[in-house]
């Protein structure tokens, strides 16, 4: 439908056309075009506008889907990575926390007794070569004394004695199915999921050897995945195992033992009874006094022989239960032992 203003240059225009007033038709023609000529561009503007509006919303959205992608393929490029160097640990069998403790274990010889400025100055040392114990150093005199001088000894300890200050004490894992379907695993007092749980007049990971000793054959001898080191230390808490200043009873190892259904009895020190024990597949425990293992007593587990040495099991070292001893390295500093067996 035509406008108003339409029809009356249309009009105009008739009208000259049939009263020979070509001037007056020709004018109304003019005005109408530019009418026309006017809406027309009114019409490309308005088009031009809605086409920028849905060109900017497109572009918008475009915008936001390309950053969302972006995100996502970030996201999976980041996990392949992870992946990646996840496997790479995997196939030369260690994280990199475990990477770290491989060098530090470089450090761990010998226990030292340090006191006053020559532990203060071990541990500076300490932090001076690898940064995570500077943290340590700068607040060491929020840490029992004896937990520093036993990180000094053993440089493995840090990831334990980092957590120490946070930690409540409680239990916070269990002894998993690959520990169990392992000959002889190696538990140590200092583990994160038991070491904090207290013992004696201390805690898991600084009196606990004897019940991670014991732990180790209990899992070894039984399979039973329940008889963590802190369930053990539980058990001689409990039953008077533990002598408050000295330590953990010998008789745990015999009269404790028979709880968890094998069978402890003491050993003659020699290298023919130790090494035949031994060949038999039975787990020695020995206590021990100062030497390459403790400063001041000790227990670790004898699990097996290989090229003529023995192979140990020590609760508070990695670096120590990944070598080979000579009988007579350890018989002197072997204080007293005892084979376990199955009961028949």
């Amino acid at each position: 439908m035509k406008s108003h203003i339409d029809s009356r240059y249309i009009d105009a225009s008739r009208y000259g056309r049939q009263n020979g007033q070509n001037d007056i038709a020709k004018e109304a023609q003019r005005r109408m075009d530019n009418l026309k000529m006017r809406k027309a561009k009114k019409r490309r503007r308005r088009h031009l506008i809605k086409l920028f509006f849905k060109s900017a919303i497109m572009l918008t959205l475009l915008l936001f889907a390309g950053v969302f992608l972006c995100k996502i393929v970030y996201k999976i490029s980041l996990d392949i990575d992870r992946n990646k160097i996840d496997n790479i640990q995997y196939e030369n069998g260690k994280s990199q926390e475990q990477d770290s403790n491989e060098v530090m274990q470089l450090e761990v010889g010998k226990p030292l007794v340090r006191e006053g400025n020559e532990l203060i100055n071990r541990l500076k040392s300490l932090s001076n070569e690898y940064p995570d114990f500077m943290k340590i150093y700068n607040n060491r005199d929020a840490y029992p004394e004896e937990l520093i001088a036993s990180l000094c000894n053993n440089p493995e300890m840090i990831d334990f004695v980092k957590g120490y200050l946070t930690s409540d004490g409680t239990v916070t894992g269990d002894i998993n199915e690959n520990e169990v379907s392992k000959d002889y695993p190696l538990f140590l007092q200092w583990d994160k999921r038991w070491g904090y749980a207290p013992y004696g007049d201390n805690n898991i990971a600084l009196s606990g050897c004897a019940p991670t000793c014991l732990s180790m054959v209990i899992t070894e001898l039984t399979k039973n995945a329940e008889a963590s080191p802190d369930v053990v230390a539980d058990y001689a808490m409990t039953n008077g195992y533990y002598i408050s200043g000295t330590g953990t009873k010998w008789s745990l190892m015999t009269e404790g033992s028979e709880h968890y259904g094998i069978q402890g009895r003491e050993l003659n020190l020699s290298k023919n009874s130790i090494f035949s024990e031994l060949e038999e597949g039975n787990p020695i425990i020995c206590s021990l006094r100062p030497g390459d293992f403790t400063t001041a007593g000790h227990f670790i587990v004898l699990v097996g022989v290989r090229n003529g040495k023995i192979r140990v099991n020590d609760p508070n070292c990695k670096e120590r239960s990944s070598k080979l001893w000579d009988y007579d390295t350890l018989e002197y500093q072997i204080k007293n032992l005892w084979v376990f067996t199955k009961p028949s």
